[in-house]
């Protein structure tokens, strides 16, 4: 049996949904969530230490005037122990925007970045595509920044519950369906759980668009693929390993985004997509840039955000300040609905990662997938692999692979940002007002004693009663 405390129903502010036309030519938005790195954890030396490569260079470790008490992870060394995690310990490594704290907060082992020796495949895909270097998780944990990726808020600041719930009214998926347009939530194994879909209440009202990874598979080769989906390396009793998630190893799950970027990349669909490839939170490794502050919510570490698509720009980096909620922001702007809520309308869109209209010298505006396997990129036969790490030590070899197009044929420059809201263009908002709630669960021995008591309650109040309105009148 199922009691709420208090459920406030969702004050929608739009009427008449009809299925929208995109402003964009995306038709299919694939967000792949990974786990528990900060920008420069990951792309902190990209794409090399000595500058030596002629591409477009984000703001990294590179930039510090003195970077040495970052270790340089060495070759064949591909995971670190997990820093502290934690809202308390993210906050210590923050210190007020110092970014000076990871000792006290984190921990020394926070204090690490990987190079080409392990993150090659990762760096192609930033290079032959865009890359912003601005993108900021939530001060917290894993829980409370993937609810935000999908209702632009979270009920919770630690990895707890649920208790409390998100109504599914609130969520990006209700504003989808209100419009007509198709949504899929993909994990390993559906049967193992959903985490961190469980917090929505209602969800299971809809049990059929979350499915697992064979069912994405599935779609990308029936012509069933949904307009939004979201394919992710956890929940579903899916291992560590594919997340990325320290102290696993970071190619295994590298070689798992490539599986899924090549499966899009092949299908039917590569020239209606963007694929987004983004992380949680920084699980406690270092990060120079002090987090900016959004609607008064202090934000938290960067995080690296890879998107791709045959639109987008290549070797472009972008410094459009982004955030957990930014893709729900894209997802609103591309089908021309309002934002999901007022978290959502002040998030930054990454519409300057993309091409949409200037032509290539040959005359082309959509680019072809690239084989990754002809480079040698561990293109894996399955989304679920064995895996060998004695077989791989230096991957450095593999980066650069050769890039589409020359540079000096590029129609736009090789770094840009945006200043797009969708609050800069529009106030209507789909959820005026987010009211999470607190669910109770009852068990049978505690319903039998609700009802025994109120039986006794029914039966003696009278009697109650009427001895308290004759004492008063003595």
């Amino acid at each position: 049996m199922l009691l709420s405390t208090f459920l406030v129903p969702t004050s929608v502010a739009v009427s008449d949904h009809n299925y929208p036309v995109s402003r964009t030519p995306i038709k299919h938005v694939i967000e792949i969530m990974m786990e528990n790195h900060s920008f420069d954890n990951l792309f902190g030396t990209y794409p090399s230490d000595n500058h030596s490569l002629q591409v477009s260079h984000p703001l990294n470790l590179n930039n510090l005037t003195n970077s040495s008490f970052i270790e340089r992870l060495p070759a064949g060394t591909f995971s670190t122990p997990d820093p502290v995690e934690g809202y308390t310990a993210y906050h210590l490594d923050w210190n007020h925007g110092k970014m000076n704290g990871f000792l006290n907060g984190s921990g020394r082992q926070s204090l690490t970045t990987f190079t080409a020796d392990q993150m090659a495949p990762e760096w192609d895909l930033a290079m032959e595509f865009a890359i912003d270097d601005m993108d900021f998780s939530m001060l917290t944990e894993t829980t409370p920044n993937r609810l935000y990726s999908l209702a632009g808020y979270s009920p919770v600041m630690n990895d707890c519950g649920p208790p409390p719930c998100i109504p599914y009214d609130e969520t990006i998926m209700s504003e989808l369906d209100s419009y007509n347009l198709s949504w899929g939530y993909f994990v390993q194994n559906v049967s193992d759980g959903y985490a961190p879909v469980n917090f929505v209440s209602g969800i299971n009202d809809h049990s059929s668009n979350i499915q697992d990874w064979s069912s994405f598979i599935r779609d990308l080769g029936t012509g069933n693929l949904p307009n939004v989906s979201w394919v992710m390396p956890v929940g579903g009793g899916a291992s560590d390993l594919y997340s990325q998630g320290p102290p696993n190893n970071v190619l295994f799950g590298e070689m798992w985004i490539m599986y899924l970027v090549n499966a899009v990349m092949k299908s039917r669909y590569w020239n209606s997509t963007a694929i987004f490839i983004t992380y949680d939170e920084g699980g406690g490794y270092y990060d120079q840039v002090a987090p900016p502050v959004v609607d008064g919510i202090q934000l938290g570490l960067r995080i690296p955000f890879i998107a791709i698509s045959p639109y987008a720009k290549e070797n472009y980096v972008s410094s459009t300040i982004l955030d957990q909620s930014s893709v729900l922001a894209f997802i609103d702007y591309n089908w021309n609905m309002p934002a999901l809520n007022r978290f959502v309308s002040l998030s930054g869109i990454p519409v300057d990662m993309f091409d949409f209209s200037q032509t290539y010298k040959n005359g082309i505006l959509i680019r072809q997938p690239i084989s990754l396997s002809a480079y040698g990129l561990p293109v894996p036969g399955n989304y679920v692999f064995p895996f060998n790490s004695s077989k791989y030590f230096n991957l450095s070899y593999l980066f650069p692979i050769p890039l589409e197009y020359p540079l000096s044929d590029l129609p736009y420059a090789e770094y840009g940002s945006s200043n797009l809201t969708i609050s800069s263009y529009s106030s209507d908002l789909y959820v005026l007002h987010d009211h999470p709630f607190t669910v109770f669960y009852l068990s049978d021995t505690m319903i039998w004693i609700l009802l025994i008591a109120s039986v006794l309650i029914a039966y003696f109040l009278p009697g109650i009663r009427k001895r308290s309105v004759k004492h008063e009148r003595k």
